[in-house]
């Protein structure tokens, strides 16, 4: 029997924010991926270039955090460690900032979100 390779599971970046914050609140760390539109650059970047790799395991996500930041890498990584929260329009980038083009995670990390949802009320869509 071969086993099944993962695939992509499209979501808003507020349902995969309300996933991350669920899963932090039971000690469980997801990984997911935003993609921002070429709009948002003045120049031309690969899709590679433009997704980022975010985990869960960031201040924005974890509950009573003295500070709010998401870090995350480029999925060429050709931009390591970039703070995200300050470019992004959907958090503190302003209207001006960064535009979401796709957010996704793999299936085998909503597996495992959805096996947390039980114990964490439905999150705000």
């Amino acid at each position: 029997m071969t086993e099944q390779k993962p695939y992509e599971y499209d979501m808003t970046y507020q349902k995969m924010r309300s996933l991350f914050r669920a899963a932090e609140r039971n000690h469980q760390h997801l990984t997911g991926y935003i993609v921002f539109s070429q709009a948002s650059f003045n120049k031309p970047y690969s899709l590679e270039s433009r997704t980022y790799v975010v985990s869960s395991d960031n201040k924005a996500y974890r509950p009573n955090m003295g500070g709010y930041s998401i870090y995350a890498d480029s999925l060429d990584g050709s931009n390591q460690n970039v703070r995200l929260e300050q470019y992004m329009s959907a958090e503190k980038g302003g209207p001006d900032g960064w535009q979401i083009e796709r957010c996704y995670m793999m299936s085998d990390e909503v597996e495992k979100a959805l096996s947390i949802l039980p114990k964490e009320q439905e999150p705000e869509r």
